[in-house]
């Protein structure tokens, strides 16, 4: 079974985690910033998982759940994100897929440590092209 990390803090998360819960795989999502703590637990409970925003703190958490794979939204704080894709992939999750509207910032986040890139306009749009890498890292 997949173990996901979802790093998306607006509401594109509720479509990686819809997506996630209907194909029977494990997922969490990252709130490691103050101003995102209280909507996420509102929208996943459970499933956050609460980091301080300091790099050292995300990569211990991260590395602790030995995540298969991370899904980063790209959102109006690219830096960021960039941050984020870098601290999980120091972290070591074995695939980081990056989702952006903007296909400028691919190159930006390759250097971070992502994986894949995905450029769409939406959740929606992303997802059948994020599916397509995913199951890779399934196991039996």
């Amino acid at each position: 079974m997949t173990h996901l990390l979802i790093a998306a803090f607006g509401r594109e998360g509720l479509t990686y985690a819809r997506e996630a819960e209907r194909l029977g795989w494990q997922y969490r999502v990252l709130a490691c910033f103050e101003d995102v703590h209280s909507q996420l637990s509102r929208w996943h409970g459970d499933k956050v998982l609460h980091v301080q925003g300091r790099r050292a703190d995300v990569m211990r958490a991260v590395a602790e759940c030995r995540f298969d794979a991370a899904i980063v939204q790209d959102d109006e704080h690219f830096i960021r994100t960039a941050l984020i894709t870098q601290s999980l992939h120091d972290a070591g999750v074995p695939l980081i897929i990056v989702v952006t509207r903007d296909p400028a910032r691919r190159a930006m986040y390759r250097r971070c440590g992502a994986h894949r890139m995905v450029v769409a306009a939406d959740a929606a749009a992303a997802w059948p092209a994020v599916l397509r890498w995913l199951p890779q890292v399934q196991t039996a």
